[in-house]
């Protein structure tokens, strides 16, 4: 026997699909009747399947709730004294003469070969022609199956199990003898699952010319019903079915599957009512509910389309427009529709409401292109349309667009601009001009140099130049050349890259021991403080000694020592935080000062009679130098003074007994410093 010459499409039992890298497994479904549980399944694997054909399948039943209960010790109970086979081929002999599925089980499972050929849907041959036996026979008897629960359980398949009771829910569990390989499944169900079969939903008819297009929803239905069958009557209550086999969806495996099915019905006649019904069948051979009837008779197709004729512009935005179309053909027309695209090629839209068949004209009032392509399209009661060639309406346009508005933009740290301003409402509309300035005083520029079209665009400007802020508007273009007024004036700051202008020294003096400094401040508007820094000659780190932030141009610095060399720098800062150049903002100056220092803070000289000498004792001032040495210089008052004595710089007392009574002497301490600053001479005198 041969599985071919039947129309049927492909729907695997609940979506089986198999890949080698994957463990195979049975996959099983069941069905609760009123006083039966129906148990289908079958293996995901064309190899496995065919093994399990000769191994059999064992079905084990667990009793796991008992009124609304679960039992502690679940009841278990294997169903298959011996493993379920398909029954003997001299068996299926009778019941594939009234059950074509049948026989496509039969020859799939005992058949020498399996190939279709010869068969009308030669599409769906293909397909199948393209796997291997194997793969025909499994994917055939996977449909077959769905389509016959009853050659299902002939061929090892399926179970009814009728030993059961309303109050308890049972776990199946199906395996493949001695075939650990294979993935067992199971199933939980009980009586109180039973549920009516619903009838399909949005059964809908859309008649044409001979032929009526049925729709019903599949993606609600298709987890409940394997296919599906429509019946027809003339008279409303005598119906039959429309086709020799059940309905069932080829796309379900698609991408992207539909929502709906449909199926085409043709009719021998335009002009009579046929009644529609349509119900569901489960994998198990249920009929599902009914569904409600619904009517529908051919309607007759287009066949002369309507001919744009004339038009009459009255503005840029208005024009009228007529057409021709045969009086005799109205009845069979629901009315007429204009289309517009601003190209001959399209893609046009309808910019009219449907207008009745008895109108042939049409004032048209809407922003038009500056070359419209006009066409009609006859709606026919079936809502076929057939559509009129284009006719070209070019009204004339001296208008220009509105002035742009919402230009916004920003700089970054880079200098590149980026503008977006709001669209022109325009049809016509070409793009846009951008316009550029440096300076407020200057023209602005087309950067671009024709139409932009987009409302976004990305310029770039040098941040070397020494204009601190760009000037930026837009101009609308359209289609004649029409140009609107340039947008408000956009002004954006530059980031602030250039240091500003260094200030200089102008003058500067050493008198006293303190530098004396002049200077000329930076030029630069943005600048926001200047700094005066001192280091001594040689020294790398610079020393802020002088912060500037009001018009102070002078300062004198008396923190210096003396013989040492200084420079000093100006330095200016901007709002940026941008510094001034050293280059030409430094001086030197050398610290020359040659007025005696004060080093000596105490002087005392005490006369001893009793022990024959004059004590002199004396101190030094800190931080005016390290003293050397110290000369002393002694005369008798009156007489010029000499060299007494030379001393360390770290003695403090002296004795002096060269002495004569009644005599009044004179000392004279010289210190010596360190830095050979002049130190100033300190006189005592003393009465012995």
């Amino acid at each position: 026997m041969s599985p071919n010459k039947y129309f049927f499409f492909f729907l695997l039992f609940v979506s089986l699909s198999y890949s080698q890298t994957k463990r195979a497994a049975v996959v099983v479904n069941a069905r609760a009747q009123k006083d039966k549980i129906l148990i289908r399944w079958a293996v995901n694997s064309p190899i496995e399947w065919q093994k399990a054909n000769k191994k059999g399948f064992v079905i084990t039943r667990t009793t796991v709730l008992r009124d609304g209960n679960v039992l502690s010790k679940p009841e278990k109970v294997r169903l298959t004294l011996k493993p379920l086979t398909p029954e003997p081929l001299d068996s299926w002999i009778d019941f594939v003469q009234k059950d074509n599925n049948a026989a496509i089980i039969a020859q799939s499972i005992y058949g020498e070969s399996f190939e279709v050929t010869d068969s009308k849907e030669g599409a769906l041959s293909r397909i199948v022609n393209m796997a291997d036996e194997l793969d025909q026979r499994y994917t055939f008897a996977l449909y077959a199956a769905d389509m016959s629960f009853e050659g299902a359980v002939k061929a090892g398949w399926g179970y009814i199990d009728t030993n059961i009771k309303s109050n308890e829910v049972y776990a199946y569990q199906i395996s493949v003898f001695e075939s650990p390989q294979v993935k067992e499944s199971s199933y939980m169900i009980g009586l109180k699952d039973y549920s009516v079969l619903p009838a399909p939903t949005d059964f809908i008819a859309v008649p044409d010319d001979k032929k009526v297009l049925l729709s019903w929803d599949y993606e609600t239905f298709k987890r409940i019903y394997t296919s599906f069958m429509v019946e027809k009557s003339a008279d409303g209550i005598n119906y039959t079915p429309i086709s020799n086999t059940a309905i069932v969806n080829l796309n379900d495996k698609d991408e992207h599957p539909s929502k709906n099915m449909y199926f085409v019905d043709t009719l021998s006649v335009n002009d009579k009512v046929y009644h529609y019904r349509l119900y569901g069948i489960t994998s198990f051979g249920e009929k599902g509910e009914f569904t409600k009837p619904i009517t529908a008779k051919g309607v007759a197709a287009i066949v002369t389309p309507a001919r744009l004729v004339d038009y009459n512009i009255i503005n840029s935005n208005e024009v009228n427009l007529e057409w021709d179309y045969p009086k005799e053909s109205e009845g069979f027309i629901q009315g007429y529709e204009i289309n517009l695209a601003n190209n001959d090629k399209g893609p046009y839209k309808v910019v009219s409401k449907l207008i009745p068949p008895s109108e042939r004209k049409l004032n048209f009032k809407d922003n038009l292109y500056p070359s419209n392509y006009f066409t009609i399209s006859v709606v026919g009661k079936n809502n076929q349309r057939l559509t009129s060639q284009s006719m070209l309406v070019q009204p004339v346009d001296s208008i220009p667009p509105a002035k742009p508005i919402g230009l916004e933009g920003v700089i970054d740290s880079l200098g590149t601009v980026r503008l977006k301003w709001k669209p022109n409402l325009e049809k016509d509309l070409r793009g846009y001009r951008i316009l550029r300035a440096n300076t407020t005083g200057e023209e602005f520029v087309d950067i671009y140099h024709q139409s932009y079209i987009g409302t976004e665009y990305k310029d770039s400007v040098s941040l070397k130049m020494t204009n601190s802020k760009v000037y930026y508007r837009i101009a609308a273009e359209d289609m004649r050349y029409n140009i609107s007024d340039p947008s408000d004036i956009l002004v954006l700051d530059k980031p602030d890259k250039i240091p500003p202008a260094a200030p200089i020294f102008k003058d500067y003096e050493n008198k006293d021991g303190k530098v004396h400094l002049k200077w000329i401040r930076s030029y630069s508007e943005d600048v926001v403080a200047h700094s005066l820094r001192r280091r001594e000659k040689g020294q790398e780190k610079w020393l802020e000694i002088k912060q500037i932030n009001d018009t102070i141009q002078e300062f004198t610095d008396d923190r210096v020592e003396n013989r040492k060399t200084y420079q000093y720098a100006i330095l200016a800062k901007d709002k940026s935080n941008l510094w001034s150049s050293l280059e030409h903002s430094v001086v030197t100056v050398s610290v020359l000062d040659f007025t005696p220092v004060k080093v000596i803070t105490f002087l005392q000289g005490t006369a001893d009679r009793e022990n024959k000498k004059i004590l002199l004792s004396w101190n030094y001032v800190k931080n005016k130098g390290k003293v050397l040495g110290l000369s002393i210089y002694k005369n008798e008052k009156g007489f010029p003074p000499t060299l007494w004595k030379e001393l360390n710089g770290d003695i403090f007392t002296l004795e002096d007994k060269s002495l004569k009574i009644n005599k009044e002497y004179e000392y004279h301490l010289v210190p010596n410093l360190e830095n050979d600053s002049p130190a100033k001479a300190e006189t005592l005198t003393v009465i012995y």
